[in-house]
């Protein structure tokens, strides 16, 4: 492998841990969750990201909020007259049971790339981590043996050495 691939390489792999780390850290004005079950079907499908902008949203859009001890993600549907909001999953037939306050509601969902939810999980997992780097050596090791050359070998001539008696 040359040189040139390898730097590239490796700025690209810094280019997107570095997005990554932007995207998670809170530094700009939008959040990453991971969808866990299929209630957004077929709109957001299981094991999806959502990319969420903070404290922007409005009826009819999809929103990711905090309920039940975790994040949610569903369709905001009205805006009741108390100002409590009211959701309700695309693959549900009724409006979720709770009522949520402005507070709880994180904002509008801007993308939902479907499947990055579930390499996030396993990136976060100390083995899936792991595993992902040592594909990575393995796969950079197969290639460089791969555009190894093989140098032929001189021969070497031997010499008798003579006893030589005097």
């Amino acid at each position: 492998m040359g040189r040139g691939r390898v730097v590239s390489l490796i700025v690209a792999a810094f280019v997107v841990l570095s997005a990554f780390v932007i995207l998670t850290s809170g530094i700009l004005p939008y959040r990453v969750f991971i969808v866990h079950t299929g209630s957004m079907e077929p709109t957001i499908s299981s094991r999806s990201a959502v990319i969420v902008r903070e404290h922007v949203y409005r009826v009819g859009q999809t929103i990711s909020f905090y309920e039940q001890g975790g994040v949610i993600t569903h369709r905001l549907i009205r805006i009741n007259t108390d100002g409590t909001a009211t959701t309700k999953g695309d693959a549900n037939s009724t409006p979720d049971p709770w009522k949520l306050k402005p507070s709880a509601i994180i904002g509008e969902v801007v993308a939902s790339p479907p499947e990055v939810g579930y390499w996030l999980m396993y990136l976060r997992n100390p083995f899936g981590l792991t595993s992902v780097f040592i594909s990575i050596i393995v796969c950079w090791q197969v290639s460089a043996l791969g555009t190894h050359t093989p140098t032929r070998h001189k021969r070497v001539k031997r010499h008798k050495i003579q006893n030589v008696l005097v």
